[in-house]
């Protein structure tokens, strides 16, 4: 039987390219087989393909992915045990570790506007599935750290970077109130920053609605590939795209160790998001400025002109 081919729509990925990887697959794992496949190249750090819906095959997009692939692998079987969440188990894992595939979490990306849709009581069941599992993250022993490579958040240079990338590269394409505006945020993210008072966790540190998927009540979580070892306050940042609401009962429910600026901080991280969005479209990355420009007058509440 013929195999169906469904690529998507982006420009710089041919049929050639796509062959490229279902050759390696084909040549690691010969007993997997598919009848239709869909290859998604648009993520930031990895080539996805995804086999009849059922079976994910991950490509790390070059050498300093490919090098984290083989510890976020191990580290993931690590913590299967250890949430109570859905989390990607590979079972197909090449001989050099630079491709891997897992079956399929069942679910959808859970965006705000599906969110908005959930009932009372499903809201509820998030709220308390979001906050068992960040508990059950944050309390990895720290001897997971160096065991699995994980690298360890530095925010004064984190912030320093921001700063100076946002004053050289953004401000000359804002106009006078957008760049006030960016002013006063990082005059108010340098002294968060400056009040520290918090003991660093293992964080996925990319919580966002894309890596969180909603099945008939239960939650699954994908993608750690930018996994560090940080302020909790940033697993906390992504769940503001729901509301205020959501992330207070979360917090409420959460058992790990809490600071009274935990969630300043992470509406602060939150509002940092477009920064790094328009800065990044910028450096070639796929997404576009517009997008990143659109997030930032949405999240610093600046009126349309």
């Amino acid at each position: 039987m013929k195999k169906q081919i469904l690529l998507n729509n982006d420009n710089f990925i041919n049929f050639m390219k796509a062959e490229f990887f279902l050759q390696q697959i084909k040549n690691e794992f010969p007993q997997v087989g598919w009848k239709k496949f869909r290859i998604l190249t648009h993520g930031w750090d990895h080539v996805v393909i995804i086999f009849d819906e059922k079976l994910i095959f991950r490509f790390p997009k070059d050498k300093a992915y490919k090098e984290a692939f083989k510890n976020e692998i191990q580290l993931l079987k690590f913590l299967k045990t250890r949430v109570k969440v859905g989390i990607p188990e590979y079972t197909f894992v090449s001989k050099n570790k630079s491709l891997a595939g897992y079956e399929m979490l069942n679910g959808r990306e859970l965006k705000s506007s599906h969110y908005k849709r959930l009932t009372g009581k499903e809201k509820e069941k998030f709220a308390k599935q979001m906050a068992d599992f960040l508990t059950d993250l944050h309390s990895t022993p720290n001897s997971a750290i160096s065991k699995f490579n994980i690298s360890v958040d530095n925010p004064g240079k984190d912030y320093k970077e921001l700063a100076n990338n946002t004053k050289k590269f953004l401000f000359p394409r804002l106009n006078k109130k957008e760049v006030l505006a960016i002013q006063n945020y990082l005059g108010e993210l340098k002294i968060a920053l400056c009040q520290i008072n918090y003991s660093n966790v293992l964080t996925h540190n990319d919580l966002s609605w894309e890596h969180i998927l909603w099945d008939k009540n239960k939650v699954n979580i994908i993608d750690f590939s930018d996994r560090s070892f940080g302020d909790p306050a940033n697993d906390f940042t992504g769940l503001w795209e729901y509301g205020q609401k959501l992330v207070n009962s979360v917090y409420e429910l959460y058992k790990g160790k809490k600071d009274e600026q935990l969630l300043h901080r992470s509406q602060l991280y939150f509002k940092r998001i477009p920064l790094f969005m328009m800065k990044d479209a910028l450096d070639g990355y796929p997404c576009t400025f517009k997008e990143g420009y659109e997030m930032f007058r949405k999240r610093y509440k600046i009126p349309k002109k």
